[in-house]
């Protein structure tokens, strides 16, 4: 047994080493003109499911006009919502959504502001056109831990490293999904909790990590696309011992990851790596990662969950406990900034570096304007807060949030504000 089976204890299998994947239709074309390669790929990747999921139809969302409704939750917990409060008095707005309110949506992300996609669990992802969220079936009901997209015919969805959904858009009211997934079986398939990228051809993705044994540690923890040799693409693993939470660059070459090595290393839960162009790469053809990874002090010993920055200057990540932390070029560590909670944060995004958003634990919003985080109020459903996971924006005045049963939108500050009682 390899270290990294030993160290999941059995969790999953042994990792085959060949992880090529056929790619197929305008996508497929499109990658393999940018690889400059003639060759055609004659293998299919594992198709999906041919049965579509049919999504159970959502609550309708709370009328904030109707009478009392019981909230099933101890009125005198402040984590307890007892009163939908009306839109107009509250930063953020609830907006209704066609998907069970019992399913969590964990990422959102978009091109534009009518171009914005949501995933979580039961397979969920949907897509807002600028005026409503539709639901598109995927045919699987996994868990989608993040959504990414180079452009509008470009988006990924990501789960296993057998399940990693691409669409080349919503076009005509629906989208279709084609699953391109690494080699691994499904018996030894893990978590994929992160994508990033720059185009179509420069996509990167992590994770939980896989065996590896032609590499130095036994173990990958992440995988790129690349060119094959019959000239299709492939996702050619990395090696790394990380569980990797997220993912974030400000070009190809100044790339951060979040991740959790304690499986190896005790201490190590709240690992910050930086990736710069690596001369290794160069030298070896091009057939390594393309990046030199280095460890970046957090000083945080809990694993942080999302990376985000404005610019490679002025990059955030934050996680349990009211962990935020933020780096610029004059730091050689991450600097702690005081959060004003001790709820759990799973996401940050701003529009700039005077304006960044932090979401969490029981409905927990936070925003900095350039001098300090502060608390953000909002409609939030009857019941225990929900917890919040996802946040992007097409800028300061189109924001999104999406948590547990719940979508959220910022339409920019408000003369009047309150909060969910």
């Amino acid at each position: 047994m390899t270290r990294a089976a030993r160290a999941r204890r059995g969790a999953f299998p042994r990792a085959v080493t060949a992880r090529r994947v056929g790619l197929s239709g305008a996508f497929a074309a499109a990658l393999i003109a940018s690889f400059a390669s003639c060759a055609s790929n004659e293998e299919a990747g594992p198709p999906l499911p041919e049965a579509p999921v049919t999504l159970p139809e959502a609550a309708p969302p709370e009328d904030v006009e109707a009478g009392p409704i019981e909230a099933g939750c101890d009125a005198g917990d402040p984590d307890c919502v007892t009163e939908v409060v009306p839109c107009d008095a509250v930063e953020w707005c609830s907006v209704p959504f066609d998907v069970s309110p019992f399913f969590t949506l964990t990422k959102v992300w978009g091109s534009s502001k009518t171009d914005v996609w949501a995933v979580g669990s039961g397979g969920t992802i949907i897509h807002f056109d600028g005026a409503k969220w539709t639901a598109t079936p995927t045919g699987v009901q996994n868990t989608f831990f993040d959504v990414w997209g180079s452009g509008p015919n470009d988006v990924w969805a990501v789960s296993s490293s057998t399940v990693l959904l691409h669409t080349t858009g919503f076009k005509g009211g629906a989208a279709v999904w084609e699953n391109l997934p690494t080699a691994e079986s499904e018996f030894n398939s893990v978590f994929i909790r992160a994508i990033w990228g720059t185009s179509p051809t420069d996509v990167r993705i992590g994770g939980r990590a896989f065996d590896l044994p032609d590499s130095p540690s036994g173990t990958g923890d992440q995988y790129v696309l690349a060119p094959s040799e019959d000239g299709g693409v492939a996702w050619r693993p990395l090696p790394g011992t990380h569980t990797v939470t997220s993912i974030w660059g400000s070009s190809a070459g100044d790339v951060w990851m979040t991740a959790d090595n304690s499986v190896y290393v005790g201490y190590q839960r709240g690992m910050t790596l930086h990736g710069t162009p690596s001369s290794a790469w160069a030298d070896a053809g091009g057939v390594e990662d393309p990046l030199a990874w280095s460890e970046v002090d957090s000083q945080s010993s809990l694993t942080l969950e999302s990376v985000w920055g404005s610019s490679s200057s002025d990059v955030w990540a934050v996680g349990p406990l009211g962990t935020i932390r933020h780096i610029t070029p004059a730091d050689a560590r991450w600097q702690k900034v005081d959060a004003k909670t001790t709820n759990d944060l799973h996401a940050v995004w701003g529009s700039g570096p005077n304006d960044v958003w932090a979401v969490g634990e029981a409905g927990t919003i936070l925003h900095y304007d350039g001098a300090s985080f502060e608390p953000a109020s909002a409609q939030l459903p009857l019941g225990k807060k929900p917890s919040l996971r996802g946040v992007w924006g097409s800028g300061p005045d189109d924001v999104w949030i999406v948590g547990d049963g719940v979508i959220l939108h910022y339409a920019g500050p408000k003369s009047g504000k309150g909060g969910a009682k």
